[in-house]
């Protein structure tokens, strides 16, 4: 079931029925990709058609934000991408070979040697071109990841480019069965980045922790608060 808010689709399915749907997808002889979606997504898919498309031609859209459950009335069920991914790293689907792409640093680095052997790969990345949404070594990463024998690839490089790159380079990646864009998870999971305690964000209150120990986020929190509760309101999609 899909459950639409600013002409986004997203999947009403828990985290345990999102590993299962992933379980399926590798079992598959097609790619699929999956979006963690936030209120700051559905802002900015209003100002980039080519994004909102992206996100509703994702074989999978988790509600990643406290903000959607409530729009939804509670009908979704909040799954974050740090949890899903966690559950990934751990082996929760047998078989997986996971590639990391992005984060911050060395995170990445420090996570395939956490998790190893699931984690085959792990690569920075570099720079995304906004306007060919290729990343400055594009041809090295992408033949990297083909060598590494991985059938999951995590993308952390933040909301839009992560998307908009996986849009334009998955086809080149023929063993990935599935990708997700994951943002600042690796940032999390490596301790890089201090995470709100859990009945924080049992609450639905991570978003004000975040901003409290990043005060630079408010931009990105205002987009995911008043200017998403605006858009509910004044938007008749």
């Amino acid at each position: 079931m899909k459950l639409k808010i600013l002409g986004v689709g997203l999947d009403v399915m828990n985290i345990t029925e999102s590993i299962g749907k992933i379980s399926g997808f590798l079992k598959s002889e097609n790619q699929h990709y999956v979006v963690t979606v936030n209120p700051e997504f559905l802002v900015a898919a209003q100002k980039n058609p080519n994004f909102k498309t992206v996100l509703n031609q994702a074989s999978l859209a988790i509600c990643d934000g406290v903000g959607l459950v409530l729009a939804s009335g509670g009908q979704l069920k909040r799954v974050t991408g740090v949890d899903l991914s966690e559950k990934l790293l751990a082996g929760e689907i047998s078989g997986c070979k996971i590639f990391l792409l992005g984060g911050a640093g060395e995170n990445a680095k420090i996570l395939m040697t956490k998790y190893s052997p699931i984690v085959v790969g792990a690569e920075t990345g570099g720079l995304v071109n906004s306007q060919t949404w290729l990343l400055d070594n594009n041809e090295i990463i992408i033949r990297k990841i083909n060598d590494s024998g991985a059938n999951i690839l995590l993308v952390g490089f933040g909301q839009v480019k992560q998307e908009m790159w996986l849009s334009q380079n998955l086809d080149k990646l023929p063993n990935i069965k599935v990708a997700m864009g994951v943002g600042g998870t690796f940032d999390y999971l490596s301790g890089h980045t201090k995470r709100a305690p859990k009945f924080i964000r049992v609450m639905g209150w991570e978003w004000l922790f975040r901003l409290i120990i990043q005060p630079r986020r408010f931009g990105r929190i205002f987009n995911a608060t008043i200017k998403f509760v605006w858009l509910l309101t004044f938007s008749n999609k």
